[in-house]
């Protein structure tokens, strides 16, 4: 009885070192984004644990991948954004992001400028927060979905 309790506590020490261990992985993998990090969905540490929930099943545009993401440098803000580089018709992308945003239920808010519009899951009013909001950047052959939330309140 005494030998089993003894393995038990054995085993349990080494399971909570491997857990241990495994955080302080991830930790570390992680602690160079708030500097700012590029990174593709291969980069398996990075993807699964900073990248937002709405970029994990992005739509499908023609081009190569990247994703960055910055964390808060006492300004107050977390970016995020999600690029597609080699684009052949950045219109066309446009319009692909614009459905996938539209079948996600957000809805879009112009700023003023050509190039960009702001999208979000609420009707914005003078009560509302404005901590999160998504954009989309054009550049020359490339198109960016940009995430901006805030980490302070309003």
């Amino acid at each position: 009885m005494i030998k089993i309790i003894v393995k038990l506590i054995k085993w349990s020490i080494l399971v909570l070192a491997l857990l241990f261990s495994g955080c302080v992985y991830v930790f570390i993998k992680t602690a160079d984004t708030f500097d700012g990090r590029e990174y593709s969905r291969s980069d398996y540490v990075h993807y699964y644990f900073i990248t937002p929930d709405l970029f994990m099943e992005p739509p499908n545009i023609p081009g190569r991948i990247t994703y960055y993401s910055e964390g808060d440098d006492n300004y107050g803000y977390f970016q995020r954004s999600i690029t597609w580089s080699d684009v052949a018709d950045v219109p066309a992308a446009e319009k692909i992001i614009e459905q996938f945003f539209i079948s996600k239920g957000y809805t879009k808010r112009k700023d003023g400028l050509v190039w960009r519009f702001d999208w979000s899951n609420y009707i914005p009013d003078p009560k509302t927060c404005d901590n999160e909001q998504y954009s989309t950047v054009w550049g020359y052959h490339e198109i960016s979905i940009e995430l901006i939330t805030g980490t302070r309140g309003c």
